[in-house]
């Protein structure tokens, strides 16, 4: 049941892939959201909905306790891969520490897989490992949720297929990840601020039934009846590029990448199920989402 719309969320990373489809979801329920937004992204969809849109610097205790003021639910998902410290760390840390002073009533924070075992090699694992750590010590109402955080790509390499035909494929493409819609990460996320039985929980979320990329490469072929060329890059070619970043001192996190494309992130069916039944929710199967993303025609439909 939708409580009544009186209470507020703060959305952190709002013109973000996750963050964007969480605001228009909570703005469909009639909820009224905060959206934190960046200078000179794409913020015109979420004021249009009616979100309250949010300037502020990341990086600033005063502009975090502003943004806090008031708000009842915190949905953190801003993520900069080239400022894991100060945009991602830092600034979830300032979060907690004013969330539990200000008495918010729940924190959701969009983690991932495999992050507490691939840390020590994966910048990114680390800092969000280091948040759930912060959130398991605080006072807070703590929602950690778990996706597979290859999920972060599938759009952009849905779109280099289309506009390509082409995709390089790092990596063995056989490894099985648990793959999730965005909007129904972004569903859970608000539907879990309003189910205080789940709360302080760390829950992993993703399809019950694991697939490779190479798996989502033959479904878009099947879907669209295309060829897209796929280029191979071994592993030990983005070893390379890494050593020779770390030489030239980038800041790029090809440690997350190399561990994104070297490991299986897989939900356990059980506790899928377990949330799919807690929740009443039914999750969009990956073919489903690719026919809906893809503007194809639903295959159950005569």
């Amino acid at each position: 049941m939708v409580p009544p719309p009186t209470e507020l969320y703060l959305v952190t990373g709002a013109t973000g892939q996750i963050g964007r489809r969480v605001v228009h979801h909570l703005r469909q329920q009639g909820q009224r959201v905060r959206a934190w937004v960046r200078f000179g992204a794409n913020y015109q969809d979420l004021a249009a909905v009616g979100a309250e849109l949010y300037f502020g610097d990341l990086t600033q205790r005063d502009d975090i306790g502003a943004a806090i003021s008031g708000v009842n639910h915190l949905i953190s998902t801003h993520y900069d891969a080239k400022n894991l410290l100060n945009i991602h760390l830092k600034s979830n840390l300032y979060f907690i520490e004013t969330a539990s002073k200000f008495g918010v009533k729940s924190f959701t924070y969009i983690s991932g897989l495999g992050v507490n075992q691939y840390a020590q090699n994966a910048p990114l694992f680390a800092a969000k490992l280091a948040v759930e750590t912060e959130l398991l010590q605080s006072d807070l109402n703590y929602i950690i949720l778990r996706p597979c955080l290859l999920n972060h790509y599938l759009l952009p390499w849905l779109d280099q297929l289309r506009k390509t035909g082409s995709l390089i494929l790092t990596g063995d493409g056989h490894l099985r990840h648990s793959w999730i819609s965005l909007d129904d990460l972004a569903k859970i996320a608000i539907q879990l601020t309003q189910y205080p039985p789940l709360w302080r929980q760390i829950l992993p979320v993703g399809e019950p039934v694991p697939r490779s990329r190479w798996d989502l490469i033959h479904l878009y072929q099947k879907l669209t009846q295309s060829q897209p060329m796929i280029i191979p890059l071994p592993l030990p070619v983005l070893d390379g590029v890494r050593w020779g970043l770390q030489w030239l001192q980038q800041t790029d996190d090809l440690g997350t990448l190399r561990t994104l494309f070297s490991q299986e992130f897989i939900c356990s069916k059980p506790e899928i199920q377990q949330l799919q039944e807690q929740l009443s929710i039914q999750l969009e199967s990956l073919e489903q989402f690719l026919r809906r993303y893809l503007g194809l025609a639903d295959v159950n439909k005569p």
